[in-house]
């Protein structure tokens, strides 16, 4: 009985909308344009020389999996999993062989300053569902796997650079808590 109870208050916690104060909204925001500015900034190449290079990693959210209701709202919850696994994936020594030392530094303070963000709202957000969480660790997997078996090619770094453009763009992000949210909450408690 036990565990059906533990699973049940689990479920309703992860069944919540992961909203955030504007202030905290508004960093996210500001951070994922400033990330999304540097990758484009960090381009050095075209991506039409590297089409031979291309792949699927299969991502997620993009078509169509997460974009919609109760799904959508859940996997805002995993913003923060989404940035702690980009930030990995720029981590490693390959990659500071990449590209300059001052853009890559820039890209990964940008990824701090979200986390932080998302770390200081995180009693008020429920948890990524694991199955989403998993979803997100399995698609980083392939994509480093990928860099690891074209041996950190210029155009296998090119392809992720564009990837995570397109896959940052359209990760669901928290949203703002309106007042109308707050006001019936109070409401109800």
């Amino acid at each position: 009985m036990v565990p059906v109870l533990l699973l049940m208050s689990l479920m309703l916690r992860c069944s919540t909308a992961c909203t955030l104060d504007w202030s905290a909204s508004w960093r996210i925001d500001s951070q994922r344009t400033d990330t999304l500015q540097l990758l484009k900034k960090m381009k050095i190449m075209s991506v039409l020389s590297c089409l031979q290079d291309r792949t699927d990693f299969r991502c997620p959210w993009k078509k169509g999996h997460i974009t919609q209701g109760k799904q959508r709202e859940e996997a805002t919850c995993c913003y923060s999993e989404m940035l702690r696994q980009v930030l990995q994936l720029f981590r490693p020594q390959a990659t500071r062989d990449a590209w300059p030392e001052r853009t890559l530094g820039q890209l990964l303070t940008s990824l701090l300053s979200g986390l932080e963000v998302l770390e200081g709202t995180a009693e008020q957000t429920p948890p990524c569902l694991p199955t989403f969480a998993m979803a997100i660790r399995t698609y980083f997997l392939r994509i480093s796997r990928y860099l690891e078996g074209k041996g950190y090619s210029p155009c296998s770094w090119e392809v992720v650079r564009a990837e995570m453009q397109v896959a940052l763009s359209t990760f669901p992000v928290p949203a703002e808590r309106s007042s109308r949210k707050r006001g019936s909450s109070v409401q109800e408690s």
